[in-house]
């Protein structure tokens, strides 16, 4: 059985996630209720980390978008995303991430559309909107549900 970082932290996810999924029905609302959740903890994570200083002052490109998802990926996870992209993505900034600290050894099965680590689309979006910068944060796709990757896509407005 592989090693789960961080178990306490996966604990409390999984369990919050349960909840969630256990008071709705609805996918697209489970998801949100996780965003809502990464809102208020990016809140806690952007004021109580090194992050304030390790980044610009003001994101104003794609290219600052980028490195700052790298540094909180540095900060927050002790690691870099497999990919930032923002070739293949236009007008937005898409991460891949084959080894998610979210979804360490979940797997569920028809649960089709289901973003099991949107609590990191929180926490990014809230970091993003301290910065400056207007954007709506979601997962394309989870490991948890079946994918290779984790995936989330930075949609700048």
């Amino acid at each position: 059985m592989p090693k789960i970082e961080n178990p306490i932290l996966i604990s409390l996810y999984s369990h919050y996630v349960e909840k969630t999924l256990s008071e709705t029905d609805n996918i697209d609302e489970a998801n949100q209720r996780l965003r809502d959740l990464g809102r208020e903890i990016g809140q806690q994570v952007y004021l109580n980390t090194e992050i304030v200083e390790k980044t610009k002052d003001t994101v104003n490109t794609r290219e600052d978008v980028a490195k700052l998802i790298e540094t909180v990926y540095k900060i927050l996870f002790n690691k870099r995303p497999k990919d930032v992209d923002m070739k293949t993505a236009r007008g937005s900034v898409r991460i891949t991430d084959d080894n998610c600290v979210w979804c360490q050894e979940v797997n569920l099965e028809g649960m089709r559309g289901f973003g099991y680590c949107e609590v990191f689309s929180g926490i990014l979006e809230s970091i993003l909107e301290f910065k400056g910068v207007d954007a709506k944060v979601f997962q394309e796709m989870s490991r948890a549900t079946g994918a290779d990757a984790c995936i989330w896509n930075v949609r700048l407005v």
